[in-house]
């Protein structure tokens, strides 16, 4: 383990990685993010929705959405995107936007070329 205040370098150390594959055009799934009125459709998991969805699709543009559970607890998040190279990378800050729910984070989504 590197000893280090950077939290960048506090960041890598605690760095999840989920790798998915789906079966669809890698432009398909770039506008699964990229569009609320897709995003709105399967983003949260089963039996969530996700009535609210905002998105300045740009580097420095900012998102919010809410995602509501089946029993109606609502659950709003917010980020600014940091980096985007088209179908490849989406970078973004992501946290809270709930009252008393306070969780912040770097989120990077990839689509490798090799899917296409």
């Amino acid at each position: 383990m590197v000893e280090s205040n950077s939290p960048a370098a506090e960041s890598e150390e605690r760095a999840i990685v989920i790798e998915r594959i789906f079966d669809a055009p890698s432009e398909l799934v770039w506008k699964a993010w990229a569009e609320p009125e897709r995003f709105m459709r399967w983003y949260g998991p089963k039996g969530f929705t996700t009535p609210v969805c905002k998105i300045d699709f740009r580097v420095g543009g900012v998102w919010l959405n809410c995602m509501r559970s089946p029993d109606g607890w609502e659950m709003w998040s917010t980020g600014i995107y940091r980096e985007i190279v088209a179908l490849e990378r989406i970078v973004t800050t992501a946290s809270s936007a709930t009252p008393k729910v306070m969780w912040s984070q770097l989120h990077t989504t990839e689509c490798p070329q090799t899917f296409r």
